[in-house]
């Protein structure tokens, strides 16, 4: 476990993920978290919706996830953990994969809200699929 990918949503699962990362980055001296929040794409409704629209639609949600992964930042740079942060735009699970596959990442770490069985087998959960997704190890912290 030397190069992480840590999503995160600000929700508290995903800050105890970050407490157990913080927890054990002890044993792994070289290790580099890759903090990444994705955003979806904005909805649009209507028939028109102009560029300059939709670049301000973008940059919106590129500045809120910049703004969620703050957090996460802080608390990895007062642990003394070397991290970096990235904001990105679009579907949830493939920027997840990418960014594993793009970034080298050797495994993931995440924060899961445990929801019922049921609850995953009607919505399906963004941990669950990252599971299946991702060709790394997955630590899921409830």
């Amino acid at each position: 476990m030397r190069n992480v990918l840590l999503p995160f949503d600000g929700s508290a699962p995903a800050k105890r993920a970050i407490e157990y990362l913080v927890g054990v980055a002890a044993e792994y001296p070289n290790i580099l978290v890759h903090v990444i929040n994705v955003q979806s794409e904005p909805k649009l409704y209507g028939n028109y919706v102009s560029a300059n629209m939709l670049e301000q639609l973008h940059g919106g949600a590129l500045d809120h996830a910049r703004e969620v992964i703050v957090e996460a930042g802080a608390m990895l740079r007062e642990a003394g953990v070397r991290h970096e942060e990235h904001a990105v735009v679009g579907e949830v699970i493939g920027e997840l994969a990418h960014a594993v596959k793009s970034l080298g990442c050797d495994t993931v770490i995440m924060g899961t809200r445990g929801m019922s069985n049921l609850g995953n087998l009607f919505m399906g959960s963004v941990a669950t699929r990252v599971v299946h997704e991702v060709p790394v190890p997955v630590l899921l912290v409830k």
